[in-house]
């Protein structure tokens, strides 16, 4: 009886140890549409889509004041610069590329890039299940004119 025992056992402690164990997934902490956006603190919206078209407006009338600054661009229409931006996880904000670079001038890269910089930062979005702080990208269309 008791060698009956002692092999139940051992089968048991065998199969148990040779069955594959199911890892944990990591939960994704990726960015999506339904965790909550990054809001600009300069804009005092509580709706975020009120909050995103203030920004919008005070990035475009920025680059419209530099561009007439530095005398680059006139009324005539010539090409749309998609410039990548970033805010990241402490809520900074960078360009991370561009799309859609020919026959631009080095001037825009460089305008575009002082008004990113001179821009305050803003609340980093979070993972609505997780409330963690993630990176999000999103492009925004700039027009050139001649």
């Amino acid at each position: 009886m008791k060698f009956w025992q002692l092999f139940l056992v051992s089968f048991l402690f065998i199969i148990g140890c040779t069955s594959p164990k199911t890892k944990p997934q990591a939960p994704n902490i990726n960015w999506t549409e339904m965790d909550e956006p990054p809001i600009y603190l300069d804009c005092p919206k509580d709706d975020i889509t009120q909050n995103w078209n203030c920004f919008t407006v005070l990035i475009q009338t920025k680059l419209e004041n530099k561009f007439r600054l530095n005398r680059i661009s006139s009324l005539e229409l010539m090409d749309t610069l998609f410039v990548k931006l970033k805010v990241d996880t402490i809520g900074q904000l960078s360009i991370s590329g561009y799309s859609n670079k020919n026959n631009i001038s080095p001037e825009i890269f460089s305008s575009v890039e002082e008004v990113v910089a001179s821009l305050s930062k803003f609340q980093p979005a979070f993972k609505t299940n997780l409330e963690v702080p993630v990176e999000v990208h999103w492009m925004l269309p700039v027009a050139i004119y001649k």
